[in-house]
C-alpha cells in the first residue's frame, strides 16, 4: 500500500498508458506512432481513492464513496479493467466507464451491430441514428462484446468481459460530434459484482476487433468449430450449401390439390339441398361459414375462378378435417375405403395421434370425391411432395427448410419423409420466450402451456411487477423452470411424427435479450437466464439428434447452435409508422393470407435511410464472419428475407456471397415459379462454394478501391472472393471484377467464377 499518485504509467513495448486513478481518465501512446489515443474520459464524482497498491503492471485501488474496488493490467498489448462492487452493497448502482470522446485520433467506429458495420466519424445519417437509440443493451443490440476505434495506422479494440448488464449510449454535440458512453449496472442478484473492459491495440483494418474478439475467446476455451459440431451432430453437414426456405401454405388442403374445381364445387354444393343432410357434401357444406357456401356457389357459377376464392373452400375444408368429429358412419354408406382408412377407424378416437387423425380424415374426403382430388399423400403447398420435388428437379439439392408449426409436420408427414429423403433438413419454428393465459384470444401456440405456469412462471422485475411478453401480451417465461415443458412439448411432437424432423428452430434464445428475474420462485442473473436458454437448446439438439438454430445469434449462443437467423440482415424499421401504413409505398404487409403472408413474401421498396444504415457496403463489415464463419452458419432475419426489399436484392446477394452465407427465401409453390429463374442461378453459385468453404475461416476482408465499393475476403487459404458493388470494372492485380458482380478465386489454381446480379 502506499500513497496514490496523480497518475500512473505503465508501459510494455506496445504502448504506454497513463491512467488517473480520481477521474479513470485513460491516455495510451503506442509505441510505433506518434498518437496519443484517449481510451476513456475522465469524469468527476467517484469520491477519493484509497488502499493504492501496485505490482508488476497490476495496479489497484478502491473509490470507497462508490463500494467499488478498481484492478488494472497491463499485459502484452491488452491494457485490462476491472470494477468490483462491495459484497455487501444490496441496492442497485451503476458506473459509467469507459466514455469515449470524438477526437482528432479516431476516424471511424467500428461496431458489431448485428454481421458488422463501419460508422465515419463524421457521418451525420450515422450520428442520428445513433444518438436517436437511446441506451444499447449489449446482449441485445450488439452481436459480440466488442468495439472498434478506427485510427487510421492502427485499430484499438475495446472488449466487455463481463457482457451482461451493460449498456451503450450515444450523444451527438454539434462541435464535439459522436460520443459514447458504457456503463454497468451492479445488481444485487450476483454473488461477485464485477465489470471488466479489456482493451487492445491492433492493425490497421477494419476488422482487427474482430480478430481480436476472436482470439481472446480461443485462449479462453470459448470457442467450438463447425467441424467439432458436425462430429457430435452429423446432420449438422447438410448446412453447408444449403439455401434457407421458410415454407408456406401447410394447411391439409391446397388449391392445387383439387385436380377438377368445378365437379368438385358442384358436387359440395349439392350438400345444400335438405335431402342431402346425410351425405358427405352434406355433412361438409353445411359447416361451412356464409363466405364459405358463397365461395362454392361462385366456383359453380364461374368459368374462371380467382386463387383467392379456391383458398377460401380449401381453408374451410382444412378447418373441418382436423376435427375428431369428422367423420360419421352413416354418411360415407357405400363409399369404397382403402384398407388404412378402416384400420384408422375400427380404432378409438382417443388412441388416434394428430397425424393419424388427419390421415384418417383426409382419406375419407379423398374416398368421397374421386377423381377431383390428388392422392393425400401429395397434398400441400409449401410443405408438400409437389414442390420438394421441384426443388429436386431444378437442381436445389440441399436445402434447409422451416415450417411456422409442428401442425405442418402432423398434417403432412409423407413431405417430411420427402425431404429428408432429398438430403434437407426439416423442421419448425418453435418459442418458449412468452406464456399467455390459456384463455388469451390472440394467442399463439408457442405461448400456451397451463394456468399453473401462466399464474407462476412469469419473469419478475425489480420492483415487483411481471416482466410482459412479444408485443405486451402475457409474459416472458422463466427459462429455469421451462424446461419440463420443453421435454413434453419436444417429446411429444416428435412422439407423432411418422417421419421426425431433423432440424429445429428456438425463436428469441440466442437474439440477446436476457432477464435478471426478481421472483422468489425462480430467482435468476442474466447469466443464469443465458445458461438455461442454451440448455434447452443442447438438450434439443442432443436428445433428439437435431441440427438446432434460434433468431440472432449473439455470441453467447454460438458454442451451442448450429445456424442463426437474423445475423447477415437484422429485422429492420420495427415500428416504423410508414412500414405499417397500408396506404404508404413501405408497407412491408400484414400476417394474411396464412398461404403466403405478405409480411414475408410481399416485396417492397425499402426506405433510402435504411438502406444507407443496413446495406450499403460502404457501412457494412463481416465482423461476425470474421469470428465464427467456421462455427456457426448465419443468414437474414426472417423478416428481412433476401428477396423481400426490391431495391436491396442486388446489394444483399453481394454481400451474402462475399461473406459466403446462405440466403433466405419465403417460399410455397407459387412464390417459387415467380423466383425461380433467380433462385436457381444464384444457388448454382453459391451452393458448390459453400460446401468447400462455408465450415473454414474467414480470415481476412478489406477495401480495394478508395470509395469502399470493391471489397475482398478470403477463406483459408483455399478461396478468395471479390465484390464489385459499382457500375464499372475493377481490376485487382490479375482479377477483373465486373461491375455489380462477385468473383471466387481459387487460390491454388487460379480458376475464377464470377456471378453478376444483371447477367
Amino acid at each position: 500500500m502506499g500513497d496514490t499518485p496523480e497518475k500512473i504509467h505503465s508501459s510494455d513495448t506496445t504502448w504506454e498508458a497513463e491512467i488517473v486513478p480520481q477521474s479513470l481518465a485513460v491516455t495510451v501512446y503506442p509505441a510505433d506512432t506518434e498518437i496519443a489515443v484517449e481510451i476513456s474520459s475522465g469524469q468527476t464524482g467517484l469520491g477519493n481513492v484509497t488502499d493504492f497498491a501496485h505490482e508488476g503492471n497490476i495496479y489497484s485501488w478502491k473509490l470507497p464513496e462508490r463500494l467499488l474496488s478498481v484492478r488494472v493490467e497491463l499485459e502484452q498489448d491488452s491494457l485490462t479493467f476491472e470494477f468490483t462492487q462491495d459484497a455487501s452493497v444490496s441496492e442497485t448502482q451503476s458506473l459509467t466507464w469507459p466514455i469515449v470522446e470524438n477526437t482528432e485520433s479516431i476516424q471511424g467506429y467500428i461496431f458489431p451491430f448485428f454481421e458488422g458495420s463501419y460508422v465515419p466519424k463524421d457521418d451525420a445519417i450515422w450520428q442520428d441514428f445513433l444518438s436517436e437509440q437511446g441506451p444499447i443493451n449489449t446482449t441485445a443490440g450488439l452481436s459480440m462484446p466488442f468495439w472498434g476505434l478506427d485510427l487510421g495506422e492502427r485499430t484499438l479494440t475495446y472488449i466487455l468481459t463481463n457482457p451482461f448488464n451493460n449498456q451503450i449510449r450515444f450523444s451527438k454535440a454539434e462541435k464535439s460530434g459522436l460520443s459514447m458512453q458504457v456503463s454497468h449496472t451492479f445488481t444485487p442478484n450476483w454473488d461477485r459484482k464485477t465489470y471488466g473492459v479489456r482493451i487492445s491495440l491492433g492493425e490497421a483494418s477494419p476488422v482487427a476487433p474482430a480478430k481480436q474478439y476472436r482470439a481472446w475467446l480461443q485462449q479462453n476455451g470459448e470457442f467450438v468449430s463447425f467441424s467439432e459440431k458436425i462430429k457430435q451432430t452429423p446432420d449438422a453437414e447438410k448446412l453447408l450449401g444449403a439455401a434457407h426456405v421458410y415454407l408456406w401454405g401447410g394447411k391439409l388442403l391446397s388449391r392445387y390439390d383439387v385436380t377438377d374445381w368445378k365437379a368438385f364445387a358442384r358436387k359440395l354444393s349439392r350438400g345444400s339441398n335438405e335431402r342431402a343432410a346425410d351425405t358427405v357434401e352434406g355433412r361438409i357444406f353445411s359447416r361451412l361459414n356464409a363466405e364459405s357456401k358463397k365461395a362454392v356457389q361462385e366456383i359453380v357459377q364461374s368459368d374462371h375462378t380467382s386463387n383467392y376464392i379456391q383458398r377460401i373452400v380449401c381453408r374451410a375444408i382444412s378447418r373441418q378435417l382436423e376435427k375428431p368429429n369428422f367423420y360419421n358412419p352413416d354418411a360415407w354408406t357405400g363409399i369404397s375405403l382403402a384398407s388404412e382408412t378402416e384400420a384408422l377407424l375400427s380404432r378409438k378416437l382417443s388412441t388416434l395421434s394428430r397425424t393419424e387423425l388427419y390421415r384418417r380424415n383426409c382419406f375419407l374426403l379423398y374416398a368421397a370425391f374421386p377423381k377431383m382430388l390428388r392422392h393425400p399423400d401429395e397434398w400441400g403447398d409449401g410443405l408438400s411432395v409437389k414442390l420438394l420435388e421441384r426443388f429436386a428437379k431444378n437442381g436445389l439439392n440441399r436445402l434447409w427448410l422451416g415450417v411456422d408449426s409442428w401442425q405442418d409436420g402432423f398434417r403432412h408427414p409423407a413431405a417430411v419423409e420427402k425431404a429428408k429423403a432429398l438430403g434437407y433438413l426439416v423442421g419448425p419454428y418453435d418459442s418458449y420466450h412468452s406464456i399467455h393465459h390459456p384463455d388469451e384470444e390472440n394467442t399463439w401456440e408457442t405461448a400456451q402451456f397451463d394456468l399453473l405456469l401462466y399464474e407462476s412462471g412469469g419473469i419478475v422485475n425489480a420492483d415487483g411487477t411481471k416482466n410482459k411478453g412479444f408485443k405486451k401480451k402475457g409474459y416472458h417465461l422463466s427459462p429455469l423452470v421451462a424446461q419440463p415443458y420443453v421435454e413434453n412439448r419436444v417429446n411429444g411432437i416428435v412422439a407423432q411424427m411418422p417421419s421426425d424432423f431433423n432440424t429445429w428452430f428456438i425463436d428469441c434464445d440466442a437474439y440477446g435479450e436476457l432477464f435478471d428475474d426478481y421472483s422468489p420462485l425462480h430467482p435468476a442473473t442474466q447469466l443464469d437466464d443465458m445458461n438455461a436458454r442454451l440448455a434447452r437448446i443442447a438438450w434439443i439438439r442432443d436428445t433428439h439428434n437435431m441440427v438446432v438454430g434460434s433468431e440472432g445469434g449473439s455470441a453467447y449462443a454460438a458454442e451451442t447452435i448450429h445456424f442463426a437467423h437474423g445475423m447477415m440482415s437484422p429485422v429492420i424499421g420495427w415500428g416504423d409508422p410508414d412500414m405499417k401504413d397500408k396506404t404508404s409505398p413501405y408497407y412491408i404487409g400484414g400476417y394474411w393470407p396464412p398461404e403466403a403472408p405478405a409480411i414475408h413474401v410481399n416485396q417492397v421498396p425499402l426506405k433510402s435511410r435504411y438502406f444507407y444504415l443496413y446495406y450499403d457496403p460502404r457501412f457494412r463489415l463481416p465482423l461476425y464472419q470474421i469470428v465464427f464463419h467456421d462455427s456457426i452458419v448465419t443468414t437474414n432475419h426472417w423478416h428481412s428475407g433476401s428477396l423481400k426489399f426490391v431495391n436491396a436484392i442486388e446489394t444483399s446477394t453481394l454481400l451474402e456471397l462475399l461473406y459466403n452465407v446462405p440466403p433466405l427465401y419465403h417460399l410455397n409453390i407459387a412464390r417459387f415459379s415467380k423466383h425461380k429463374t433467380w433462385i436457381k442461378r444464384h444457388y448454382a453459385f453459391f451452393s458448390p462454394l459453400h460446401r468447400q468453404i462455408g465450415g473454414k475461416t474467414m480470415t481476412d476482408f478489406e477495401w480495394l478501391s478508395n470509395d469502399k465499393r470493391v471489397q475482398r475476403t478470403q477463406f483459408g487459404d483455399m478461396v478468395e472472393m471479390f465484390a464489385n458493388f459499382g457500375s464499372d470494372p475493377f481490376e485487382h492485380q490479375d482479377v477483373v471484377i465486373p461491375g455489380r458482380s462477385v468473383v471466387a478465386r481459387w487460390i491454388d489454381t487460379g480458376r475464377v467464377k464470377v456471378f453478376s446480379v444483371r447477367p
